[in-house]
């Protein structure tokens, strides 16, 4: 009869546990969704600078004779 609620407490501890792992994710894709246009443009600029400060060294690289 013990391993009977054993089981069953197994149970709602993993139902319990896909709860809140659900709500984690849920919460987390939100938080995302929120700050997505922030996070998007300072990628796009990083992106912008390290292209251009990459094309500048590639520049120096060959005008200098490697």
């Amino acid at each position: 009869m013990s391993d009977d609620l054993n089981m069953a407490e197994k149970f709602k501890r993993g139902c319990i546990s896909v709860l809140v792992g659900t709500i984690a994710v849920y919460c987390a894709i939100s938080v995302i969704e929120s700050i997505w246009p922030t996070l998007a443009i300072i990628i796009g600029v990083l992106g912008v600078v390290a292209l251009l400060v990459g094309a500048v060294i590639l520049y120096r690289k060959m005008r200098s004779g490697w």
